[in-house]
């Protein structure tokens, strides 16, 4: 009877610690791969001061690219202050990546969220982003960036401000550059 019960308990605790499975990279319910993938699923498109250096973009379902014939963009808003909004724009963000998987120069154009969250999953407050340059990478490999927003050609004194590095996304597509002039 001993023996029975031995094997029984050892035998629970082979299935109990068999279950506990460590989680992969590609785990499925990770939030921080929830919230990438819904980014990546949308563009971001200029909701309001369309074609201004300081156009408040928002993510948009791309309903038609461009064709020969129409250079516009036609895009629903799905969040920000013009959710549900359809409009025909040429100002349209198509491909960003995580500013915090590599390394942001000084002078890149970016993308930085609005509300510049601790918790970077929260898709709530992933409804405002503005383009910003990076002026100051001292303390990236902690985490944080320094960003300037320039307003207009003529700015060199814009406004700054540091951010936390996983609120601000590189811009791929189309290549964007500083339209300040410098002498």
């Amino acid at each position: 009877m001993k023996k029975f019960a031995y094997l029984s308990c050892a035998l629970v605790a082979l299935l109990v610690t068999g279950c506990q499975t460590p989680s992969s990279p590609y785990d499925r319910e990770d939030p921080g791969q929830t919230y990438e993938r819904y980014i990546n699923s949308h563009v971001f498109a200029a909701c309001s001061d369309i074609a201004k250096p300081y156009a408040t973009y928002s993510l948009a379902n791309l309903n038609k690219e461009p064709s020969d014939d129409n250079p516009y963009y036609k895009i629903t808003f799905i969040n920000g202050p013009c959710k549900g909004k359809v409009l025909w724009t040429k100002d349209v963000i198509v491909k960003t990546e995580p500013g915090e998987d590599g390394f942001l120069e000084v002078g890149e154009v970016v993308l930085r969220n609005y509300h510049n969250p601790q918790n970077p999953q929260d898709k709530d407050l992933s409804d405002r982003w503005h383009k910003a340059v990076v002026t100051n990478t001292d303390r990236q490999n902690k985490g944080i960036v320094t960003l300037s927003f320039p307003r207009d050609k003529n700015d060199f004194n814009p406004a700054r401000e540091s951010v936390y590095l996983h609120n601000v996304r590189r811009i791929l597509q189309p290549q964007v550059k500083d339209i300040r002039t410098f002498l």
